[in-house]
């Protein structure tokens, strides 16, 4: 066997859960209390690090160096609408080029273990952030609350 079936593996592994489509503008640059970036700082800094992740899953053997700190941006809101809507649509299209290499993964390649790592600590980071945008959204009562879930993501 030379292929297993990496896609049902991470399947949803990078769901977001609808949260990008939900949350408007408008909070994308509040600061809440007891958080230390805001929604948009933090879907930047997820943009960055996935290019990285990206450019590393591409090019295994390369020395690419990640520095945390350099990855958020200092501004705290977009500039307007259709910046907003432009950076989700990159998260988006970053996704979708996740979700490819995951498709073409191979049993019979030897940067296997080292791939399959990136993209765990890729749904990982990814889940970590989420997790600090829904709860600032929620605060904001601009996302639902978890007894909602199931008939939001079914809409």
């Amino acid at each position: 066997m030379s292929k297993l079936n990496f896609n049902f593996i991470f399947k949803n592994a990078f769901d977001t859960f609808k949260v990008f489509e939900t949350i408007p503008v408008e909070i994308s640059g509040i600061l809440i209390e007891g958080h230390s970036k805001t929604i948009w700082q933090t879907l930047n800094h997820l943009i960055i690090w996935r290019e990285f992740q990206i450019e590393k899953l591409n090019n295994i053997d390369s020395k690419i160096d990640f520095n945390e700190s350099e990855s958020w941006i200092f501004e705290w809101k977009p500039n307007n609408l259709n910046e907003w809507k432009t950076k989700i649509e990159e998260f988006k299209n970053q996704t979708e080029q996740i979700e490819r290499i995951i498709l073409n993964l191979d049993l019979s390649d030897l940067k296997l273990n080292e791939k399959l790592k990136l993209i765990q600590d890729s749904s990982t980071h990814l889940s970590f952030h989420l997790g600090e945008i829904i709860l600032i959204a929620r605060q904001k009562n601009e996302y639902p609350k978890p007894e909602e879930m199931n008939e939001f993501l079914n809409q």
